[in-house]
């Protein structure tokens, strides 16, 4: 009887392990299936990658500011303010476009936009939304010279205030969204980056003061948008709203170019969900570089 017993018992037991593998068979199953669609997503989006930056690679567009200022400074990060470049950037910027500036000037412009687009699109979360971004002035503005400011949406999404340092880069759209991301921890990151900078590049700001940018593609109106930037800069702070707070930083900045509005425009876009909204801002950003440009 009791051999019996124990012969059973080995039979239910192995039916047991018998069944666990079955179940590890078929859950091994479904991961592997997973893992397919998740492989097979990757290569479209890599594929999709490559085609859009083919496409921006051999734009009809020269990256102008890319492949005049940025990509020279970035190429020589340790020393980016040399003679005769009009640099305006604090120093930790070109360390992070050294590999971009590797690639033929064209080739790195076109990665450079490509990132920017990806950025915003991340930032508003919305194909429509994104069209709407696209067709601004700002947007045709910084993909035609290669321009950065796209990538200040970065600082913006940033928890707990760290990305300060990425609003510092371009500064006069976005200074004021600063306020309400200081903190404890984003003034020590923020401190501690430019201690940094002081050790590798030394009094950097010397040479920004140094230079005086060009008046001749300055579309701000200040002093006379004080006034409204201040009631802006109130209601923005009030109700800690990027949008208000990155117009309010325009209208307060002596100095700014049409790329310079692309976190203003995205920000108002990503707050509103009106498309009349949305069609009011990108014509606003091409009535008034029409108006600034016949001026």
């Amino acid at each position: 009887m009791n051999e019996q017993l124990d012969f059973q018992a080995v039979r239910d037991g192995l039916k047991s392990i018998f069944a666990r593998r079955d179940i590890s068979a078929i859950s091994f199953s479904l991961n592997g299936k997973a893992l397919s669609l998740y492989l097979g997503k990757a290569v479209l989006a890599g594929g999709l990658f490559l085609i859009a930056w083919v496409l921006f690679t051999y734009l009809p567009v020269t990256y102008q500011d890319w492949t005049v200022a940025f990509r020279p400074a970035a190429l020589r990060w340790d020393n980016p303010y040399y003679e005769g470049w009009r640099i305006f950037n604090p120093p930790w910027l070109f360390p992070i476009l050294y590999p971009i500036a590797l690639l033929p000037p064209a080739a790195g412009g076109g990665l450079l936009i490509l990132i920017s687009i990806i950025v915003v699109a991340v930032y508003v979360g919305s194909p429509s939304k994104m069209f709407f971004v696209i067709c601004s002035a700002s947007m045709v503005g910084l993909i035609t010279l290669g321009q950065l400011d796209a990538l200040l949406l970065l600082g913006l999404m940033m928890p707990k205030g760290l990305g300060i340092p990425v609003l510092m880069l371009k500064p006069q759209g976005v200074f004021l969204a600063i306020l309400p991301r200081l903190n404890r921890w984003s003034i020590l990151v923020t401190v501690l980056i430019l201690g940094i900078s002081v050790l590798i590049w030394g009094f950097w700001w010397e040479n920004i003061l140094a230079n005086q940018p060009n008046a001749g593609v300055n579309i701000s109106l200040f002093p006379y948008t004080v006034l409204p930037g201040l009631i802006l800069a109130f209601y923005g702070l009030k109700r800690k709203s990027d949008a208000f707070l990155c117009v309010a930083s325009l209208c307060l900045a002596p100095y700014f170019m049409i790329h310079s509005m692309i976190p203003a425009v995205v920000a108002i876009i990503k707050e509103t969900d009106n498309w009349r909204w949305w069609t009011a801002t990108v014509l606003g950003t091409w009535l008034y570089f029409l108006m600034m440009k016949g001026f």
